[in-house]
């Protein structure tokens, strides 16, 4: 290797670029440092605040499938209802339907009575004595 002036200008700058460089990275400003230490305090703030949000959110997440479960059940349940209740209307219907019929029986035999009252059945010879028969068996 031949050292002439541009070979040793050279290696002198990388020198004391070299120098420079580890000066500058092992002694550094303090204000640099502060800085540093400042943020890094800040990420662990961040952390923490991080991990609380995190059990917050698995705490509501928790509440609701609870709750996602009960509306669920309460569902069925109002389904079961539903039905149960067109079940008690159907037989509401009906009992309905039943009472009308006996109420127009009734009525009809109330309107029958009537006419026997005001115009009884008069019998006479063999159809009297038959019928005296039949009452007193």
């Amino acid at each position: 290797m031949k050292f002439n002036i541009k070979n040793i200008i050279i290696l002198v700058l990388l020198i004391v670029a070299i120098f420079f460089g580890y000066r500058w990275f092992i002694g550094g400003d303090s204000a640099s440092k502060e800085r540093v230490k400042q943020l890094e305090k800040e990420f662990t703030e961040l952390e923490n605040k991080k991990k609380l949000t995190d059990l917050e959110i698995n705490k509501w997440k928790c509440k609701f499938d609870t709750l996602q479960k009960e509306g669920d059940r309460l569902k069925q349940e109002n389904i079961k209802l539903e039905a149960e209740t067109k079940k008690a209307e159907a037989e509401a219907n009906k009992s309905k339907s039943n009472l009308d019929k006996l109420r127009h029986e009734m009525e009809e035999t109330r309107h029958k009575i009537e006419q026997l009252e005001k115009n009884p059945i008069k019998r006479t010879g063999d159809d009297l004595l038959q019928s005296l028969k039949n009452k007193t068996k």
